[in-house]
Order: structure tokens, then C-alpha cells, then sequence
């Protein structure tokens, strides 16, 4: 799996524009078999920057993803930003859940 994020800071007035591009995205993705997640979120503090995540099922998918022109709106969306935009592609080699906070849990009650 793979998990792409990426953090705007919008220039003063282009808040909204790149919320709606960004958010335009959500339902393309969502009915691709291999997009596992598509979500926008927006900080309260601070700077006021929008954070941007996509899950991927595979390597593929996402080249796939990215070499779509769909991508080009996330390039719009960057190129709305007061200052270079931080992007970040995770490969996750391994998930766990509820197990692991039980197991570290029962480490620490020994």
C-alpha cells in the first residue's frame, strides 16, 4: 500500500479555489478499484494549511494515478501555493490494528 500526502499552504484568496479542486477529486477516485482512500482536510491553526491524502492498493495503481491527466488538477492545486508545497509517498509494508496496541499493552501490565 502506498500513502501520498500532501500539505498546501494557499496564496492569500486561493484557500477556496484549492479546496474545490482538491475536493473535485474525492468521488473520481473513490469508484477506482485501486484508490483505497482519497480524503481533504483543513488545519484550524496555524497557517491554515490544507493537508491532501490518497491510499493506494499498489505501485502501479498509483503511476497510473499519476501519469492520468485527473493528476493535473493536484498540480493545479500546488501551483496555488504561497510557498513550495510538501509531498510525501509512503510505501507501507505492513499494517496492524487494535493487535498491536493490545500486545504492547499486555508488555507493559508484566
Amino acid at each position: 500500500m502506498l500513502i501520498v500526502l500532501l500539505k498546501i499552504n494557499p496564496r492569500p484568496g486561493k484557500r477556496q479555489d484549492t479546496l474545490d479542486i482538491l475536493r473535485s477529486l474525492q468521488l473520481p477516485l473513490q469508484v477506482r478499484q485501486d484508490c483505497l482512500a482519497c480524503e481533504v482536510y483543513e488545519t484550524r491553526e496555524g497557517k491554515g494549511e490544507i493537508l491532501y491524502l490518497e491510499q493506494w492498493r499498489n505501485k502501479e495503481a498509483l503511476s497510473r494515478h499519476i501519469q492520468s491527466t485527473l493528476y493535473l488538477r493536484i498540480l493545479t492545486a500546488m501551483e496555488l501555493a504561497a510557498e513550495a508545497p510538501e509531498i510525501c509517498f509512503h510505501e507501507v509494508a505492513d499494517s496492524r490494528g487494535m493487535d498491536l496496541i493490545e500486545e504492547i499493552r499486555e508488555c507493559e501490565g508484566s
